[in-house]
């Protein structure tokens, strides 16, 4: 028997302090996700797999993977994809190629390529990944196994990347909360270098934590570690995993950062010390009703997005008085009084409203690359001041007519396949005969 430090016995099994004690509750009671997800489930691959290749048919990696699986030349597998002849049977062989390698975990991808390359927006530089097409599937599969984890973890202002909260969402969210004359003061900073610095180990920790699945665990792993440095730009997973690392400061800055108000009967309540707080991957927008506040807020987020993320908050973060000046961020300039589109976003619109404009006006056909920019671009013109602009340049009837020329291309590649598959029946049919 043990004794402990009052001199009594203890039995070797009991917990030497409540520490202990502390950790053993927390793994029993920790909410943890994806514990049913099957990876090697055919039917989450083939999803996977139509979703990333769809209008990649003709790309040179494409052609290389579908060679692979298929065991037949690129000049046939060239052949087949511009008659759109047999694709099905294709299709359904890399479906079981990447399902075997799931199941035996051998994963084999080829490294990533970077280039360096100039944001329009901001004229920064950033290293952008190009992935192979198998990896990118691959990328698709780790997305849609953790879709339970993104959906749980990631916060409701966070705005970077994600379906349904984009530029236009956070947007108007922010001039909701800048309109309130309650809140007067503002926030604004940027990581240095988010996706580069996000610290792999701090990464594998957190989804070690949070998720429930071997299988999936190896598999997110593996791309994790294909990346150079931290995450990847240009990567579907990384987009996924980047708002989820942030998440963290999120709901930290949300739930945590409070102080103690006391009365006068000596009772003590919890007052949050921001009123709200929005994230754009990894910009930064922290809004509260007192400058005192804030600033104190600010101090304990900045100390915990060092030491716990360990991530580098850029020293151009400022506060801002909304009463007096704009918030600059999403590509808008949100103030009290006005919502407009930032100047570089509003001239290259221009510049693609004027091309539309007069393609429409000479009754020439709509490029449909050019009407998926216009589409693109129109979210934040629609929600800002430029109702003269709209009419000036017919922006409501160019509009429902790069909608209509996208419209009939998606019917056709939706169609496409049933198409395919019907003629496959009859050529084997005509061959076999």
């Amino acid at each position: 028997m043990c004794k402990t430090w009052a001199g009594a016995s203890r039995h070797p099994n009991v917990p030497r302090n409540l520490n202990d004690i502390y950790k053993k509750r927390i793994k029993k009671y920790l909410k943890r996700c994806c514990k049913r997800i099957d990876i090697t489930n055919r039917i989450l691959v083939e999803r996977a797999v139509r979703d990333c290749i769809s209008g990649k048919m003709n790309r040179g990696d494409t052609i290389r993977m579908f060679s692979e699986y298929s065991k037949l030349p690129c000049e046939i597998i060239k052949k087949i994809c511009k008659e759109h002849f047999m694709m099905e049977g294709l299709i359904n062989t890399v479906i079981d190629g990447i399902q075997q390698e799931i199941i035996e975990k051998k994963y084999i991808v080829k490294p990533i390529r970077y280039r360096y390359q100039v944001d329009k927006c901001n004229g920064k530089v950033r290293k952008i990944g190009i992935q192979d097409v198998k990896q990118q599937i691959y990328d698709y599969i780790a997305v849609y196994a953790m879709e339970e984890l993104f959906q749980k973890k990631i916060g409701f202002y966070q705005c970077g990347a994600l379906k349904n909260k984009g530029c236009e969402f956070g947007a108007k969210a922010i001039k909701k909360w800048v309109d309130n004359h309650d809140i007067r003061w503002g926030w604004q900073a940027d990581i240095r270098h988010y996706y580069e610095t996000i610290s792999k180990g701090k990464l594998k920790e957190l989804l070690r934590r949070d998720v429930d699945n071997d299988d999936v665990i190896h598999l997110v792993f593996f791309l994790i570690d294909s990346f150079e440095g931290g995450l990847s730009i240009g990567s579907y997973l990384s987009q996924y995993l980047a708002n989820y690392y942030m998440s963290y400061a999120c709901h930290y800055v949300n739930e945590q950062v409070c102080k103690l108000r006391k009365h006068r009967n000596g009772a003590a309540n919890r007052v949050n010390l921001v009123s709200h707080a929005l994230f754009q991957m990894d910009d930064i927008l922290i809004v509260s009703k007192s400058l005192k506040d804030l600033k104190m807020a600010v101090k304990r987020f900045s100390s915990y997005v060092s030491d716990f993320l360990r991530l580098e908050i850029k020293e151009t973060s400022k506060f801002i008085d909304l009463s007096v000046t704009y918030i600059d961020i999403l590509g808008r300039k949100i103030s009290r009084r006005s919502l407009t589109v930032r100047s570089s976003n509003f001239l290259r619109f221009r510049r693609i409203a004027k091309k539309v404009r007069k393609r429409v006006h000479q009754k020439k056909e709509v490029p449909l690359s050019l009407a998926k920019s216009y589409i693109g671009r129109y979210g934040a013109i629609k929600h800002s001041n430029t109702q003269r602009f709209q009419q000036k340049y017919h922006v409501s009837e160019d509009i429902k007519r790069c909608k209509e020329i996208v419209s009939t291309h998606e019917r056709r590649l939706n169609n496409y396949g049933k198409d395919e598959i019907y003629a496959a029946t009859v050529k084997c049919s005509i061959l076999s005969a």
